[in-house]
């Protein structure tokens, strides 16, 4: 294997221990977390060591700092853990008396001194055999000093060499692992039916192969997905009884079961003969120790509450770290700055369902890309084939300008020419909606207010452009003139901003960061900052007006559309343009045609394709390079 194989290996492995560990403190599994990073060493959590300071529990701060370095490391270690030590002493001198200046001293003589650090002072100072305590040390505030301490060990943390690099976590999108395990691997109804415990069996499987064994056991029991049978006959066989009982008790209690209550009662006589041994140092009851082992295996197969628990799924090795490596060789050079950040790696929208055949197809290709062409895909041509939803009291006489479902599916809403908004429920169950040849029943809702959200209307309506966007329980809606914001619950209008005249918005959208990116009809596009409510960028690279805006969280880009022809992508990060073609379909095609406007953009589920769409043009594009996979022209017939 060569240097370079090596150190992307490593990468590729403190990456995932990141990932990993981002992980562990979203699902709420802190023991585990926090054993991680002792185990691993990746990441000095300086915030959970100075709780340990300003509580006063000065062993816990000890045994967290000696995970990462020993007061052999250098000066600065040395320092900490002598002012650990000193405040551990003063704080129990007094209140505890001669047994502390024996703590104290068999704490000082594991310090190394040497004449170049200071030390040598401190040594000098102190007569292990006549300490005295000044008098003022009753009458400090402990809080205070405490405060103080965390920041002097803050700065002495900074410096100290044991902990380059491990002091900051590294900048990560939400669920950043369990995204990136969904690019890949399908969301199947596995043996625990859910993505997340699919995923934490994996973990498990890389603790093990690391040797990360004190996370291990922690993790089986915080997550309670994987009984390790062997591990709780491990501990028996030691004479770790409590531990035992400790991970029993994490999967099931005495009064769950006949199984459970046998369990527990065998831990005890188990525990008492243990206690027989010691005092007597017999090992005549071995043989019935042995017995007991036997029986609490025996029972945990029979135990109902563990049955699901107890088989480990078979896989290859090191499957985690090869599927995060697969993902980022994939991910690296489809990304902006061929970067092995993992701030910029890719996160997925929705995590349910399985991975497109082209995403899938990206990972397993070896060959040069798709070739474009024309697209065999099943014609829809009369509308007998499609099913038809009536919307009631839907305007007959004024154009519907926008419509749209909710992102959740539970309602319709339209934005009429007129600038009134209407909005339609379903008045059947959720359930009921997913059964075949089942269609809901909408109904048209109104407040009992009886409030009308409408729109100012633009000066000239030949020129406005009617757009609208929903965040939560909110609309952002325009007809030309200001952006209005309607509280959906009671039709109530509640903001509004923009200005009424040129330059106005032509389309909008919502953006992670509490953004919302406006373009507007000169062809730029401004990025507002919704909580402090203002403009934080503008973006400026078409000629006409935007037609279309999306956003992709797996690259972290805006794709905009204008009706100069042009796609745009913009980086999130730095508001940068990355990269922009001229004309879509001459692009796809190498023809001279004259281009023709953009009317819709949008990503796939997976926000890693993009789907364009022209007059008589529809094309796929990669993000976030805006190569083309496919398109094809749309044979329109007149009816």
């Amino acid at each position: 294997m060569s240097d370079s194989t090596m150190i992307i290996d490593e990468t590729n492995r403190k990456n995932l221990i990141f990932l990993i560990l981002q992980f562990l403190h979203e699902e709420g599994y802190l023991k585990s977390l926090h054993l991680l990073e002792q185990d691993s060493g990746v990441f000095f959590d300086y915030s959970y060591f100075s709780c340990f300071i300003t509580n006063g529990n000065w062993r816990d701060a000890e045994d967290y700092l000696s995970a990462f370095t020993s007061p052999d490391a250098n000066t600065f270690s040395r320092k900490m853990f002598v002012d650990l030590y000193k405040w551990k002493f003063s704080e129990a001198a007094h209140s505890g008396g001669s047994e502390s200046v024996n703590t104290f001293s068999k704490d000082l003589r594991r310090i190394p001194v040497f004449k170049d650090d200071g030390f040598e002072d401190l040594v000098n100072v102190i007569a292990v055999e006549d300490i005295r305590i000044p008098e003022k040390t009753g009458s400090v505030d402990k809080a205070l000093v405490r405060a103080s301490l965390c920041v002097e060990l803050r700065k002495l943390a900074e410096r100290n060499p044991s902990l380059c690099g491990k002091l900051v976590f590294p900048n990560l999108n939400k669920s950043a692992l369990l995204s990136l395990i969904s690019l890949i691997c399908p969301n199947s109804s596995g043996r625990m039916g859910g993505s997340k415990e699919d995923l934490i069996i994996l973990i498990l499987q890389f603790l093990h192969e690391a040797k990360y064994k004190n996370t291990l056991h922690r993790l089986e029991q915080e997550s309670e997905v994987f009984f390790n049978i062997n591990y709780l006959a491990e501990v028996m066989k030691l004479g770790e009884m409590g531990k035992a009982e400790e991970y029993l008790a994490a999967f099931t209690d005495k009064h769950a079961n006949k199984y459970s209550k046998a369990m527990f009662l065998e831990l005890q006589k188990l525990s008492t003969s243990w206690e027989a041994t010691t005092t007597s140092g017999s090992l005549d009851n071995t043989s019935q120790k042995t017995k007991l082992q036997a029986s609490v295996a025996m029972l945990a197969k029979k135990n109902p509450a563990l049955k699901d628990k107890l088989s480990f799924p078979e896989m290859k090795k090191s499957r985690l770290l090869k599927l995060m490596k697969q993902t980022m060789d994939w991910w690296r050079p489809h990304s902006c700055n061929n970067s092995q950040s993992l701030e910029h790696i890719p996160v997925v929208q929705y995590l349910c369902g399985e991975p497109s055949s082209s995403l899938k197809n990206k990972f397993n290709r070896t060959g040069p890309r798709t070739k474009v062409g024309n697209c065999k895909l099943n014609e829809i041509n009369h509308p007998s084939e499609c099913s038809t939803l009536v919307l009631p009291d839907y305007w007959s006489d004024i154009r519907i300008a926008c419509l749209t479902y909710s992102p959740s599916g539970d309602y319709i809403l339209a934005l009429a020419d007129d600038a009134t908004h209407k909005l339609w429920t379903w008045s059947i169950g959720q359930n009921d909606f997913c059964k075949e040849d089942v269609f809901p029943k909408p109904r048209l809702h109104q407040p009992m207010s009886g409030e009308t959200m409408k729109n100012e209307i633009a000066a000239s309506v030949e020129d406005s452009t009617s757009c609208f966007a929903i965040k939560g329980s909110y609309l952002f809606s325009t007809s030309g003139a200001k952006i209005a914001v309607f509280d959906l619950k009671s039709f109530e209008r509640v903001a509004a901003f923009g200005s009424p005249s040129k330059p106005t918005a032509t389309h909008f959208i919502f953006i992670p960061g509490d953004l919302l990116a406006v373009g507007l009809d000169d062809g730029s596009i401004l990025i507002h900052c919704l909580s402090s409510r203002k403009i934080k960028e503008k973006l400026d690279g078409h000629d006409q007006r935007i037609t279309c805006l999306a956003f992709s969280r797996c690259f972290n880009v805006l794709v905009s559309s204008g009706a100069d022809g042009k796609l745009c992508v913009w980086s999130s990060k730095s508001w940068v343009k990355l990269t922009s073609i001229d004309s879509i379909q001459n692009f796809c095609t190498r023809l001279n045609n004259k281009s023709s406007l953009v009317t819709q953009i949008q990503f796939d589920p997976y926000q890693v394709e993009l789907l364009v769409v022209q007059d008589k043009w529809i094309s796929r594009h990669a993000a976030p390079t805006l190569d083309c996979l496919s398109g094809f022209l749309m044979n329109l017939k007149p009816q």
